[in-house]
């Protein structure tokens, strides 16, 4: 069993990995933009008879100018925190990131190119790792993934300042947050995802 939120498909494939985040288009901004973003939340039931909540609260963005100034390149930190009980779970896991793209509407469906993992200390322009997209181009930015403890009933983490930086797009840019959630009982499994508002990162 497979849900999904807002409507969140998938788009024809060929969209490829050489994927290179536009954030600013022509200019280069000259300050940080913080971006506030609302909560998200979805409850249900799955088939299974797992009951979910799922939910992302305080999520923000800082975007900052290219370290370069050269128009090509931007960095973005995200922020949020990510919770989920899954009461009657037996196992499953928790994964959570964003979508970049690059003159790609991310509200509508879209095939992903590629995977990037960014790890807990990728918290500064120096620090973050560098995605390479083309016009056209969405590449999978993962943050976490967390196993779900059956004893515990819940799973979720919390991530602060997780920086990103995006080159070689010279264009307009969207990233939006995902979690996806899958659970498993004994009598099979269901995957549901939340999606957040997509936001401009130039």
């Amino acid at each position: 069993m497979m849900r999904s939120v807002a409507g969140f498909g998938r788009l024809p494939a060929g969209i490829g990995l050489g994927l290179a985040v536009l954030m600013f288009g022509c200019g280069v901004a000259q300050a940080d933009t913080v971006v506030p973003l609302p909560d998200g939340k979805q409850d249900f039931t799955t088939a299974t008879g797992v009951q979910i909540e799922l939910s992302r609260t305080g999520e923000s963005a800082v975007v900052s100018p290219s370290l370069a100034y050269n128009g090509l390149s931007r960095t973005a930190s995200m922020s949020g925190t990510v919770y989920a009980t899954v009461a009657g779970a037996t196992g499953g896991t928790l994964v959570s990131g964003y979508l970049i793209g690059c003159q790609a509407d991310l509200s509508g469906g879209v095939t992903v190119g590629g995977d990037v993992y960014v790890a807990p200390g990728s918290v500064s322009p120096e620090l973050a790792p560098s995605i390479n997209l083309v016009p056209g181009g969405v590449a999978q930015v993962k943050f976490d993934t967390k196993q779900i403890d059956p004893r515990a009933g819940a799973v979720g983490f919390e991530y602060h300042d997780r920086g990103v930086q995006v080159d070689g797009c010279a264009g307009y840019a969207q990233a939006r947050a995902f979690t996806t959630l899958t659970v498993t009982d004994q009598r099979g499994s269901a995957e549901v995802t939340l999606y957040g508002d997509p936001f401009s990162i130039g």
